[in-house]
């Protein structure tokens, strides 16, 4: 799969309860995705609103069969996710470089 072929998502700032409608309108799948890279790199902050709404957004495309590589530079971002007991339901990566070559590898 080329980097042409991948849909890039990204967020950047605070992701909480007062940007939820961004987040969710961000985190769609559209149909005809091959995968999503989601880019958290610039992400500042994250609780409870932004995870719910990765969980909804995997669950989609994984009923899609898109696969889904998630890069997280905050570490209280990436803590959130360990604590929530989805550290394992992602993949999850620290640079963007390192997702690309994982979805790459998806549908080779």
């Amino acid at each position: 799969m080329s980097a042409q072929s991948i849909s890039v998502i990204k967020l950047s700032g605070e992701l909480e309860i007062g940007r939820r409608a961004e987040i969710r309108a961000a985190l769609h799948v559209g149909g005809g995705e091959k995968a999503f890279l989601i880019d958290f790199s610039e992400v500042t902050y994250a609780d409870s609103t932004a995870v719910a709404e990765l969980v909804r957004f995997h669950a989609e495309a994984a009923a899609a069969g898109v696969p889904v590589a998630v890069v997280i530079g905050n570490r209280q971002f990436a803590r959130l996710l360990q604590y929530a007991g989805l550290g394992d339901a992602f993949a999850i990566f620290d640079s963007r470089a390192a997702a690309l070559t994982f979805l790459s590898g998806k549908t080779a």
